[in-house]
């Protein structure tokens, strides 16, 4: 299994927007639903859980290599944003 990697920046998003500490892998094991983004070239992972005092769509962001998959960055993300991203073109849905 590969080594899962929380970056500085997803260290102080985490922080700084109040996550959970597991969220991330959370995220990535079990999510409701993954893209690749093809304008940053990397893979996002959505699953909607508590935030606040709230259920929302969280997403991280991260790359994957041969030993380990980098944790980029979270944050909540809206049904709009994903429809568009996807309908745009950016996102494209897989697995």
């Amino acid at each position: 299994m590969r080594k899962i990697i929380y970056t500085l920046h997803l260290k102080l998003r985490l922080k700084i927007r109040n996550f959970p500490e597991n969220y991330p892998e959370l995220i990535y094991k079990n999510p409701d639903v993954k893209f690749r983004d093809n304008f940053e070239k990397n893979k996002v992972a959505i699953k909607r859980l508590k935030y606040g005092n709230k259920f929302r769509n969280i997403m991280v962001a991260y790359e994957e290599n041969n030993d380990k998959i980098n944790m980029i960055t979270i944050h909540p993300i809206s049904d709009e944003k994903i429809m568009n991203r996807t309908l745009s073109g950016r996102w494209t849905k897989y697995e």
